[in-house]
C-alpha cells in the first residue's frame, strides 16, 4: 500500500519535572510517518457488561511504530509540537502492528479518536 495522504505526527504524555518535584505533564514527540487514511464505518456502540465502548473517527496506516501505544495523541500533520488551536487533534483508541496483506511492509493501522489536547 501506498501511504500518500500526508504526513502524520505522534505525540505522548511525560512527566518533565525533576526528580522529586511535582509531576508536570507535557507532550512528546515520538514519532513521524506518512500515512494513508483507511476506511472504516461508524455504528453506534452499545455498551454491556464486560464491553468496552469504543468510538471511531478516523484510520490511518503508517510505516510501523511499536512504540505506538493506546492513548498516544495524533496530528495529521508534519508538526514538531502539540498544536494549541485550529488542528485536529486524535487519541489512539487502538493499534494493530503488523505486515500489510498485499506486500511484505511492516505497518501499523490505528483507529483515531477526535479530542482536544
Amino acid at each position: 500500500m501506498i501511504l500518500d495522504t500526508g504526513i502524520c505526527t505522534v505525540f505522548r504524555e511525560t512527566n518533565i519535572a525533576p526528580a522529586g518535584y511535582k509531576p508536570t505533564k507535557a507532550w512528546t514527540k515520538i514519532g513521524r510517518s506518512w500515512y494513508k487514511e483507511l476506511a472504516f464505518s461508524t455504528t453506534p456502540a452499545w455498551p454491556t457488561e464486560k464491553r468496552e465502548e469504543t468510538q471511531q473517527d478516523q484510520r490511518i496506516r503508517i510505516h510501523q511504530m511499536r512504540t505506538i501505544r493506546k492513548e498516544d495523541r495524533v496530528v495529521l500533520a508534519d508538526v514538531d509540537t502539540m498544536p494549541d488551536d485550529g488542528v485536529t487533534v486524535y487519541k489512539i483508541a487502538r493499534a494493530f502492528h503488523g505486515t500489510d496483506d498485499d506486500t511484505p511492509a511492516l505497518i501499523s493501522d490505528l483507529s483515531l479518536v477526535e479530542v482536544s489536547p
